[in-house]
């Protein structure tokens, strides 16, 4: 099964291979070609490292005999930067490429990338600062990191099945972003972190299960905006009902991901019934797989809010209304790092840490920054993954806690500058218009099972998150018939492990306030919730 969730992405400009012959100005054929699409993910890191960007400025992939090189770039004078950042993708996967190369076996890749950080929440630094810890990062080496492909990445020609009865190549990329860290010590006279970091990354070539209902298996939490929409035809006798372009997550400077996602008659559509109702530049949070062929397919789309930015224009930017004047409106992705209640249990304000800015505009909010969010009577809540809340639990105000996940629609407000020495540093302000739970993965470790149904399912266990951010809320984890378990039977097998395993819980956050009873299981109050949509258990 893949995953998806944040948002940063890179695409392969994959260029064509002309052979000449030596003294003879008659060209060959150009080469045959394929469909590849290329994915990338990461496992999970250090439980308080939120954030691990970088670009990703290029990549190569070779064959036995050194022929057939595709290279990310195109000999432009200006070369892709694509931004990851792996704290947006623990364990999760989003696409980097899709498009076409040369047909043929590569079993090496060669990658580089530029401008790594190690981002920590460090609960040490006091208010009126933020606890933000950007460590002093020694990462080596950055250039051509070699990189086999294991087994080896077949490419077959278009249009011609090979032997598995595929058309298209999947290639998965995944970070190690806990074993790429060597060493963190601390600067005794700045306190800053001291981090040492080597690559640590592996390819694997992912097999089609050969159905065209399933291909290549799931894509989980895609995120990003609408820049076209195709609607087809009256009477379109074709596989798909119709695509809309997707803008993947933007801080990129160049060469973005820009799928094309296709809608079947089973997916489900929120936020819009037809895609004639669906305008460019929304926020949408998509769920897809990739069919055989290579195309994404949607099961689930939400379309959550369109974006405007007035100082931009172009390609990849969101518009506003004409002859509008007036502050950004942003959609910003990021945990939860302090709130503040009313006496009913409302959140009236909380400070978000902004992974991902949807569409990016570092000069209204920066990448890492931390806002603070303004609720009001006016504001709009849901949760996204809606197939995840099989509890059928609501999200409001009362529902967001500390360390949780959510995707903020608002009007952003920079601060003025201040001045003279010792004047406080403003947060930027969001005003909130919609407030979405988001499906996220929390690392943490079983305490003890609470219920357990004879499917050995479906029921509920104690968890304990790893991050300081979580501040030790008890937290509870209820599962389903649905729910995946991976590296593990069931909820039986949680127990009675030795050395404590780490555990991924992917699934939708809700704080309950009061004790209640949900789906047969009796919650405290005060408890974080999480159904669970994968349970995984670390090896």
């Amino acid at each position: 099964m893949l995953k998806r969730t944040c948002t940063m992405a890179l695409v392969l400009v994959l260029a064509m291979v002309f052979l000449t012959s030596c003294g003879s100005s008659t060209k060959k054929p150009a080469a045959k070609t394929g469909s590849l699409v290329t994915l990338v993910g990461d496992m999970p890191g250090l439980c308080d490292l939120v954030s691990f960007p970088f670009n990703v400025t290029d990549l190569a992939l070779v064959g036995p005999s050194g022929a057939g090189t595709v290279p990310i770039n195109k000999g432009t004078a200006t070369e892709p930067e694509i931004r990851l950042n792996l704290g947006c993708l623990r364990d999760f996967t989003t696409p980097l490429s899709i498009g076409s190369a040369n047909i043929g076996t590569y079993t090496t890749a060669y990658i580089t990338i530029s401008e790594p950080q190690t981002i920590f929440y460090d609960p040490t630094i006091l208010p009126p600062a933020f606890p933000i810890n950007s460590a002093t990062l020694t990462f080596s080496p950055l250039a051509n990191i070699e990189v086999p492909i294991n087994p080896p990445l077949v490419i077959n020609q278009s249009g011609t099945n090979n032997v598995s009865g595929t058309q298209a190549s999947v290639l998965q990329i995944d970070f190690d972003m806990l074993h790429m860290i060597q060493s963190i010590t601390i600067n005794p006279t700045t306190n800053k972190l001291l981090v040492s970091a080597t690559p640590q990354i592996s390819m694997t070539p992912i097999l089609s299960s050969g159905s065209a209902g399933q291909g290549f298996g799931a894509i989980d939490d895609l995120v990003g905006f609408v820049r076209s929409v195709t609607i087809p035809p009256p009477g379109n006798l074709g596989l798909y009902n119709g695509s809309f372009s997707f803008q993947l997550l933007s801080a990129s400077i160049s060469s973005p991901p820009v799928p094309t996602i296709n809608l079947s008659s089973s997916t489900q559509l929120y936020g819009f019934s037809n895609l004639n109702e669906l305008y460019t530049d929304s926020f949408m949070e998509v769920n897809a797989y990739i069919d055989v062929n290579g195309n994404f397919v949607a099961t689930e789309v939400e379309n959550e809010y369109t974006e405007c930015i007035p100082s931009l224009t172009g390609p990849g930017t969101s518009t506003c209304p004409s002859g509008t004047n007036q502050p950004p409106t942003l959609a910003v992705i990021g945990p939860v790092t302090s709130l503040t209640r009313d006496g009913n249990g409302n959140v009236t304000t909380f400070n978000l840490w902004a992974q991902d800015i949807e569409p990016n505009d570092p000069a209204a909010i920066e990448p890492d920054a931390i806002v603070t969010v303004n609720l009001s009577n006016s504001t709009a809540y849901q949760y996204s993954s809606r197939s995840v809340n099989f509890a059928n639990l609501p999200f409001g105000p009362s529902n967001i806690n500390i360390g949780q996940q959510v995707i903020v629609h608002g009007l952003v407000t920079v601060p003025k500058a201040t001045s003279g020495s010792g004047a406080p540093v403003l947060p930027t302000t969001v005003s909130a218009y919609k407030v979405y739970d988001k499906l996220q993965s929390i690392q943490g470790s079983f305490s003890t099972l609470v219920q357990v149904a004879s499917d050995d399912k479906t029921g509920a266990f104690n968890f304990s998150p790893c991050p300081i951010m979580f501040q030790g809320t008890p937290t509870m984890v209820l599962t389903s018939s649905q729910t995946n378990f991976v590296n593990l039977t069931g909820l039986s097998a949680l127990t009675g492990q030795n050395g404590n395993p780490t555990i991924l819980v992917q699934g939708l956050p809700f704080y309950q306030v009061q004790a209640q009873t949900i789906n047969g299981v009796n919650v405290p109050a005060g408890t974080l919730v999480i159904l669970a949509k994968r349970v995984h258990q670390l090896q």
